[in-house]
């Protein structure tokens, strides 16, 4: 017998049949080679672990927005400064318990941030440095907000119409400067600006208005432009590679393509999250290093990552829970920072860091499917083939378990335990014999270790059983 390759990279593709395929992969990111000449064509590449970089005092972080270089984070119902010496300052009350939406303009010399509940509007200005509510009786409540020329854009609580402020007034409001469903009657879900235009997305329609420079009435309807396509949740949507990534009310997931839905979720993933609460769904973004991840929180569920670069889903979960913990994802000052949900704290997202605030991040990946068309199969060995020896000096948790399953990943043998290297042990293979017999077979590889988990490509020994 020689050594083949076996599949072991891949994404999250766990389908309700699950010896036809019960795919997963969870805090690693499928990397494909650009140029020839790599060790494999696919790598799956550790992701960014955090460390504390602030705390609130408050649970949960419902929101956080970048200003224009100013970092605010709205958390339990204080609205807070982040500060770049990791201290917090507290602006003002912000009620409520749900999530926020973030939205700002320029005005002279400063901004004003506008911040909505759903049932309400506040307006720091930062010129002015006061925190007021929206208290215009044009001003109707929000779910969400965004901007656009010089206007903020929001949607009625009750779906009835979408509107917008005044121009560069984040308090001022005109009840002529609204727009309900026009292509067909619908409850309007959410709002989201995509370069020149207001996409408005209703429980079963999408349109899209643009600015006409009227005084009133100023956006309009694009004519004979329109998806038969909804949205599930007013923060299920979110900008990402020049188009808008969002969960359709039919339980799919779409990117825009030009002005069409394009579908990019799997049956498999479809299925996953058929029986969840989708009205509680959030999205949020990531962008760093060539990756660009839209990423998909079921508060009751999991949560999902599509990356642009590789065309694939995984999914993040954090240890001890199914989702991870990150409620926001926020680019400032060329860094990224989560806020936690379940205790109010800010995280500096880094490429080097292995854990999640010292908490473990576990790796896990379940192979496709290998077999040999029904005939019975000897396994003389599996070899993994890992970035070994990166793990830091100190460390002596430098290992991986292997396990695998014979019936589609319903049961599982006992997991071996395998050191990927210790501190400069480069040349550290991981190289696991006398695995048995199958006609099929799966296999789960599994990474707590706080260390570099880069897996680069497996490759087995096995042969047809003489009959």
């Amino acid at each position: 017998m020689t050594w083949k390759p076996v599949e072991i990279v891949g994404g999250a593709y766990a389908d309700d049949t699950r010896p036809w395929t019960c795919q997963d992969t969870v805090n690693w990111l499928p990397l494909r080679a650009e140029r020839p000449g790599t060790r494999s064509e696919w790598i799956l590449r550790s992701p960014p672990g955090f460390t504390q970089y602030a705390t609130t005092q408050n649970k949960p972080v419902r929101g956080a927005h970048d200003a224009e270089g100013l970092f605010l984070v709205v958390a339990g119902r204080t609205l807070y400064r982040v500060n770049t010496n990791g201290t917090t300052t507290s602006i003002g009350t912000i009620p409520g318990v749900g999530r926020v939406s973030i939205a700002h303009n320029q005005i002279e010399n400063g901004n004003e941030i506008v911040i909505a509940n759903g049932q309400s509007g506040y307006v720091w200005n930062t010129v002015a440095g006061a925190l007021t509510q929206i208290t215009d009786e044009g001003f109707p409540g929000s779910p969400v907000v965004d901007f656009i020329d010089g206007y903020i854009v929001g949607v009625d609580p009750f779906g009835r119409f979408w509107f917008i402020s005044d121009l560069t007034q984040a308090t001022q409001y005109n009840t002529l400067d609204r727009a309900d469903a026009e292509s067909q009657p619908d409850k309007l879900v959410t709002v989201i600006v995509i370069g020149d235009l207001v996409l408005a997305l209703g429980e079963r329609t999408g349109e899209f208005f643009q600015n006409t420079g009227n005084t009133t009435g100023t956006f309009q309807r694009l004519q004979g432009v329109s998806m038969n396509v909804g949205c599930a949740s007013a923060h299920a949507r979110a900008r990402l590679d020049n188009s808008v990534y969002w969960l359709g009310s039919d339980g799919n997931i779409y990117r825009l393509q030009g002005s069409s839905p394009e579908r990019i979720s799997t049956s498999a993933i479809e299925q996953a999250i058929a029986g969840l609460n989708w009205a509680n769904a959030f999205a949020q973004t990531f962008e760093d290093r060539g990756h660009k991840l839209f990423v998909l929180t079921f508060p009751d569920g999991h949560t999902w990552q599509y990356d642009v670069l590789s065309q694939e889903w995984t999914r993040r979960e954090s240890h001890g829970l199914k989702r991870s913990r990150l409620n926001t994802l926020t680019k400032w000052r060329r860094r990224w920072y989560g806020g936690d949900f379940s205790n109010g704290k800010l995280y500096l997202l880094d490429w080097d860091e292995m854990t999640e605030d010292g908490a473990p991040m576990v790796s896990r990946r379940r192979s496709a499917v290998s077999h040999a068309d029904g005939n019975p199969i000897v396994v003389d060995g599996l070899k993994l083939v890992f970035d070994v020896g990166r793990i830091d000096v100190g460390l002596t948790d430098h290992a991986c378990s292997v396990r695998y399953s014979d019936d589609g990943g319903h049961n599982w043998s006992y997991a071996a335990i395998e050191s990927i290297g210790a501190a400069g042990q480069y040349r550290q293979t991981v190289d696991i014999r006398q695995l048995g017999m199958a006609d099929q077979r799966v296999w789960e590889v599994e990474v707590s270790s706080p260390g570099k988990r880069d897996l680069i490509a497996a490759s087995w020994k096995a042969g047809v059983a003489q009959s």
